[in-house]
């Protein structure tokens, strides 16, 4: 009987020892037999090199998964082109491509970006391996580079150049194409709001002849900030819930833009309904809500909600208490809106460290001998923001910010202050020109912050066609590491009436010393100084200077006071400013008189900024001790003080050849308005509205003057606009008296514009 059980056992046996000879045979046969290796192709790369990807060469147990390794070894060094292996007569030949060396790489056609710009944005520099990969990732940035300044059709080719020995030349060939605009700006979804007032909210403008600045060119980076400004629109108008679900940029058929199409939801609008101050803090706060900016019935205004939490921090830190937290919420039912603000004391916190960043020209010390805190002090944020509006301030920075971060030690916090410096002065000269002074040039070598110590260094010359003058000197805000600062100054000018035929020459010295006490500086200067007037003999001036063939000299001490609390140097937004200076001249010299100046300006944010009112004020008296006041020591007034007017246009003339002779006695007010509303956000446009008001008389010397002792006010309203343009700052003003005499001179327009370089 067949034994089947036997059978299967046989079977298994035999099939497990075909395996193992099926295996035996496949692994000799995989063996390769080689006796030698010769390599082709190899120039800069020597043979050991590239056999030492070959595993213990030359014991080297060749076969077929030894070969593949090794030449996928190869092309991973980013070294070769091309590499492949072949087994003929027990020879192994290994052939080889090697990508050549960068010896130098070029730019044409680019006039937009130039060579060095290009260079930095790529991946490869010369004597770098040649890589085709590489290749086209510099291609793409190049063409994203161009993307961003709106060149969507720019095309970039390569073109490869053999030199010989390995070494290739790479020329980039751009074709920079036609700048592609925004054609057109659609909105959907907007009932409330017209699609020009929300065009006017997004910083992408639509094509237009007159736009020479950039804001009609697309860049897609530019939409999600359109859309955190349109959000911004809204819930200042009480649309809390408006969202901008899509905005999408189309390149149009014919190539020539795109159109940008933000698809909205604007939601329904809120008012306040009720309003809540929840702290233990204090017991009675129903006057502390009548202050707030958001009140019942209002519209909600998100700026509101914010300048009332600012309010409430404020108002609880100058009573005494720190680390003040105020959390507002907000509640929403139907159109109606509760809020509610969460007041309590955190935790006493101090200062662990105070960290300065960004400040790679100022030394440390100039920036902390502005804060009002040291390490380990209390925090205290009323502190903290006097301080910042302090650098500011110093003309410095173009910006400072500040943030809190905790630290490993309790109750302590550290003070980051991050500045942005500018450039504060080196060699400058400069060209200008004004409907006043004519052309002007300048030269000058003038540090504001010298050393980065803080100092102030200078030396300027100016020469315009009334008037030249030269100015050296030097201030050191803080003597001896305290509050203590001396200056000094040479000068000499010379300035002539517009006529020409009267000349003053003027020169001298002066130096002081000054003290400051928080935000309240003082000083007392000493000046001497000469001074000429001469009158040609074909003039037709009838009255008298008071210095004709006569030098005088001027011996006087002034003692300056001031007060400065602007929240920025170069365009201030709250704050003011205020100082006066009162002079005592006759200590030896010529002259003898006192003299009193004040002046005053002040700024107030209305609509959280977006506008700003200007009030300035200046007061000027100067009596005589003995003698007269002589011209050289007069006030005057007019042009950049009362706009409308020549720059010496108002107050009392001579008679004779009708210049302006200056005045004893001064005064001026003006209001102004500004904003950047409504121009675009990318050009630094500001427009202004103005009435000046202000008058000038009182003459020692009376023959030949009319208007001698005419006290009436002038008055003018006028506008203007103001920017940043590349060949420097540009101002046009329009000014028309409304109330003025017969022998003012009026310059109705007013154009300044200059350079540096």
């Amino acid at each position: 009987m067949f034994n089947f059980s036997k059978f299967f056992l046989l079977l298994i046996k035999f099939l497990l020892i075909l395996t193992i000879l099926a295996k035996f045979s496949l692994s000799y046969a995989d063996q390769l037999r080689i006796e030698k290796v010769k390599i082709n192709g190899a120039k800069r790369l020597s043979e050991s090199f590239i056999l030492n990807f070959l595993p213990e060469y030359p014991n080297t147990n060749f076969n077929n998964e030894v070969l593949n390794k090794f030449t996928k070894d190869m092309y991973n060094t980013g070294m070769f082109d091309k590499v492949s292996v072949k087994v003929d007569n027990y020879i192994l030949l290994i052939n080889v491509v090697e990508y050549p060396i960068i010896n130098e790489i070029s730019f044409t056609g680019n006039d937009l970006l130039d060579n060095e710009t290009l260079s930095n944005l790529i991946s490869i520099n010369s004597r770098d391996i040649f890589n085709k990969n590489n290749l086209s990732d510099a291609i793409k940035t190049i063409k994203v580079e161009y993307q961003k300044i709106g060149r969507y059709l720019a095309q970039v080719n390569v073109k490869k150049i053999e030199i010989g020995e390995g070494r290739v030349n790479i020329n980039f060939e751009i074709d920079e194409g036609a700048l592609l605009v925004v054609k057109n700006i659609n909105f959907i979804g907007n009932k409330n709001f017209s699609d020009s007032e929300l065009k006017s909210k997004i910083s992408t403008k639509e094509d237009a002849w007159y736009k020479i600045f950039g804001s009609n060119k697309f860049i897609p980076e530019r939409l999600d900030y359109d859309k955190e400004k349109l959000r911004e629109f809204y819930n200042q108008r009480g649309y809390l819930d408006f969202t901008a679900k899509v905005a999408r940029g189309d390149l149009l058929p014919n190539f020539s833009g795109f159109n940008i199409n933000f698809i909205i939801s604007e939601g329904q609008r809120f008012s306040i309904d009720k309003i809540k101050i929840n702290t233990s803090l204090i017991d009675d706060n129903k006057n502390l809500l009548k202050e707030l900016y958001v009140q019942k019935g209002d519209i909600f205004d998100s700026r509101a909600l914010d300048e009332s939490t600012k309010f409430l921090i404020k108002h609880f830190e100058s009573s005494g208490f720190s680390f003040v937290e105020v959390l507002p919420s907000i509640k929403k039912r139907k159109n109606l809106i509760d809020i509610s603000y969460n007041i309590s004391e955190g935790s006493k916190k101090f200062i662990n460290k105070i960290i300065i960043l960004g400040n790679t020209r100022t030394n440390d010390s100039v920036i902390r001998r502005e804060l009002s805190f040291l390490e380990g002090d209390p925090f205290n944020k009323n502190k903290l923001d006097l301080s910042i509006n302090s650098l500011k301030r110093l003309g410095f920075f173009e910006t400072v910010n500040y943030r809190l971060e905790d630290t490993n030690v309790s109750q302590a916090i550290d003070v980051i202050i991050e500045v942005k410096e500018m450039n504060t002065g080196s060699v400058s000269f400069g060209v200008g020109y004004s409907s006043l002074d004519s052309t002007t040039l300048t030269f000058g070598l003038r540090e504001k912050n010298f050393l980065g110590e803080g100092k102030n260094v200078r030396f300027e010359t100016s020469l315009s066609d009334q008037k030249s003058s030269y100015n050296i000197g030097v201030t050191e805000p803080y003597f001896l590491e305290r509050h203590l600062s001396l200056s000094g100054n040479i000068f000499d000018e010379e300035i002539e009436n517009k006529k020409g035929d009267v000349k003053t020459n003027r020169s001298g010295v002066n130096f002081g010393v000054g003290f400051k006490i928080n935000d309240i500086s003082q000083a007392i200067k000493y000046n001497l100084s000469t001074s000429e007037t001469t009158t040609s003999s074909s003039s037709t001036a009838a009255s008298e200077t008071g210095e004709e063939g006569k030098e005088i000299t001027t011996s006087s001490v002034t003692y300056s006071l001031f007060q400065d609390t602007r929240d920025n140097y170069f365009n201030p937004t709250s704050g003011y400013r205020w100082g006066f200076d009162n002079t005592i001249a006759g200590i030896g010299g010529d002259a003898k008189f006192y003299k009193t100046e004040i002046k005053a300006k002040t700024y107030y944010p209305i609509e959280y900024g977006d506008y700003v009112l200007g009030f300035k004020t200046g007061l000027g008296l100067i009596t005589a001790i003995e003698d007269n006041i002589t011209s050289s020591n007069r006030f005057f007034l007019g042009g950049k003080t009362l706009r409308g007017f020549d720059k010496a246009g108002v107050g009392p003339r001579d008679t004779g050849n009708n210049q302006a002779i200056g005045g004893n006695n001064y005064y001026n007010v003006s209001f102004e308005l500004k904003s950047d509303k409504f121009m675009p956000d990318d050009t630094g446009l500001e427009w202004f509205v103005f009435s000046d008001i202000g008058s000038i008389w009182g003459t020692d010397y009376k023959s030949g003057v009319r208007g001698y002792n005419d006290k009436n006010p002038r008055i003018t309203n006028g506008f203007g606009l103001s920017m940043i343009t590349p060949v420097g700052p540009l101002q046009m003003i329009w000014g028309f008296p409304l109330q003025s005499e017969t022998y003012d001179i009026e310059e109705n327009f007013q154009f300044f514009i200059g350079t540096s370089f």
